[in-house]
């Protein structure tokens, strides 16, 4: 049952919305297809509500696709969540960078890790009866593309800083629908579910 009520009026909402395209349309949407644009914008909506803690990431459009024998792959744009220093000066200027730089330790780019990961277990076992219904050896596959903002200085992009490439990356959380199934009939619980994610830095 999912336990967040906020998050739950997105998806029928979505439901109905989706539905009545479908009926519009001659074709209409297959089954999978509807329910990962359902997955999809509801999770979403979910990772920009998510408040267990601070995301170190702004969330962005996603988008989602799937393929027959490999499963649904959904793409969120996250890039890295901006500084801000409570000065009398409005803006950081030529300095923004510098100060990203500082702030994305190893450490803190690994807490960022952590927490997308720990949001997307949340959603998976609160909304795994509303995912797509997949072949048993099909896959679940949330990629977050991570990286830095582009920064404009009186309309100017600033270059990238040199050092912005250790926080430009590729997370990758991947289940297999088999292990969403065997949660969904109880054969497995919460933590068994969790330990089965598979997580890929690219």
């Amino acid at each position: 049952m999912v336990k967040n009520s906020k998050y739950l009026i997105y998806l029928l909402g979505l439901v109905v919305s989706i539905n009545a395209q479908a009926q519009l349309q001659q074709n209409g949407l297959s089954p999978i297809k509807r329910d990962l644009e359902i997955t999809r914008v509801t999770f979403e909506n979910f990772l920009k509500h998510y408040d267990d803690a601070v995301l170190l990431n702004n969330i962005k459009e996603s988008e989602g696709d799937y393929q027959s024998g490999k499963g649904v792959e959904i793409h969120f744009e996250a890039p890295n969540a901006n500084v801000y220093i409570n000065t009398a000066s409005a803006r950081f200027g030529n300095n923004d960078y510098e100060i990203l730089d500082t702030f994305y330790t190893d450490e803190i780019i690994s807490l960022q890790q952590k927490r997308l990961e720990e949001a997307t277990k949340k959603f998976i076992k609160d909304f795994h009866s509303y995912l797509p219904h997949l072949k048993p050896n099909e896959e679940f596959r949330f990629v977050f593309n991570i990286e830095d903002s582009k920064i404009k200085v009186d309309g100017k992009e600033l270059p990238p800083s040199p050092k912005s490439g250790k926080r430009t990356y590729k997370l990758e959380a991947v289940w297999k629908m088999s292990d969403i199934n065997a949660f969904s009939k109880g054969e497995i619980n919460e933590s068994q579910l969790s330990d089965r994610i598979k997580i890929e830095k690219k």
